[in-house]
């Protein structure tokens, strides 16, 4: 994919950057751009069981890794002095919160308000970043969904989010912290966790196309997503750390085109020509009673703020995650 696609973040240059969650998916992403602006990087991840966060996503970067509960009073030093905190730990996964509403709430909110305690402690003028979710707006009244729309999560998940969300307002509102939030879509791209059939509907249709097998599709397929390739994704979080307009706002991150998830599924068969195929199957109750139906976001308050908009089609982008895939095998060993 072409550099042009990647917002500069050369003003972070020599910033001293912490990065929760930043063993994993978007984290590890928003890593490597720090790292090649010349930020200053450590790194803090509790490596959560099935969560895909792992030493090498970061191997060969000019950055020092701690591995911690973001809540363990030990991150304290690290948050010391640090110029912008990316905090996007979490647990992510909607039924593993269903079967787990505890450790859901645990690492999605009660982590965060020890963390964020510590920040006001030790570096309470530090930009903050928060990764929220479209999972706290439930089942969508109207299409597409801004930030005006009701937030009615349906599954712990949500609800654990959505708590976690608006601690970081109050920090923002009360001590005056400058701290964003931002919720954010169906996200895929390189460095994403496949071997777990929890985390998204993507990372195992991506999965499921590579390896040649069969895509299933719950009900009839014709549920719609938008669906953002991480690289848009670490854009927006990077605006979000810089730009002063930022501050104290909650901001949908999402792509302006949806797609139904058949459409999705059937491109990537396409894509990657490894002979998978995709077949209709009844809804698993598991998954069927905390379903949102279709989603599409409307992100035209973080454009009109900070001028974000994602760049990168579903075809481009489903491409350029295939090719990376194979070229980093690890990734589909581990299933």
């Amino acid at each position: 994919m072409s550099a042009t696609h990647l917002h500069d973040a050369s003003a972070l240059r020599s910033a001293r950057c912490v990065v929760t969650g930043g063993l994993g998916f978007i984290g590890s992403n928003l890593v490597h751009r720090l790292a090649s602006a010349g930020a200053a990087v450590h790194v803090i991840d509790a490596l959560v069981d099935g969560h895909g966060g792992d030493l090498r996503n970061v191997e060969g970067l000019d950055v020092t890794t701690q591995v911690a509960d973001v809540g363990d009073p030990d991150v304290a030093e690290a948050l010391a002095g640090a110029d912008v905190l990316f905090n996007l730990a979490g647990q992510v996964s909607h039924t593993r919160s269903m079967r787990d509403p505890e450790g859901d709430l645990h690492h999605n909110t009660i982590a965060h308000a020890r963390l964020l305690e510590q920040v006001r402690a030790v570096a309470p003028a530090a930009r903050v970043v928060h990764a929220s979710t479209r999972q706290v707006y439930g089942r969508a009244l109207h299409l597409p969904v801004d930030e005006s729309h009701p937030a009615n999560p349906v599954d712990v998940n949500g609800v654990a989010k959505l708590a976690g969300e608006q601690l970081h307002l109050v920090y923002a509102h009360a001590y005056r912290m400058p701290i964003t939030s931002l919720r954010l879509t169906n996200v895929y791209g390189p460095r994403q966790h496949l071997a777990s059939d929890e985390l998204g509907f993507l990372p195992v249709f991506v999965r499921t196309a590579l390896l040649g097998g069969t895509i299933r599709l719950f009900g009839d397929g014709s549920q719609r997503r938008d669906c953002l390739h991480v690289d848009d994704v670490v854009d927006a979080i990077v605006l979000a750390a810089t730009d002063d307009a930022a501050i104290g706002q909650v901001f949908n991150v999402g792509h302006q085109v949806d797609h139904s998830l058949a459409e999705i599924a059937h491109l990537l068969v396409e894509l990657a020509a490894s002979g998978s195929d995709v077949q209709l199957t009844p809804w698993p109750s598991e998954h069927q009673r905390i379903d949102i139906g279709s989603f599409r976001t409307d992100s035209g308050a973080i454009a009109a703020r900070l001028g974000w908009k994602p760049r990168i089609d579903l075809r481009e982008g489903l491409l350029a995650t295939l090719e990376f895939y194979r070229g980093h095998p690890w990734y589909l060993s581990s299933t």
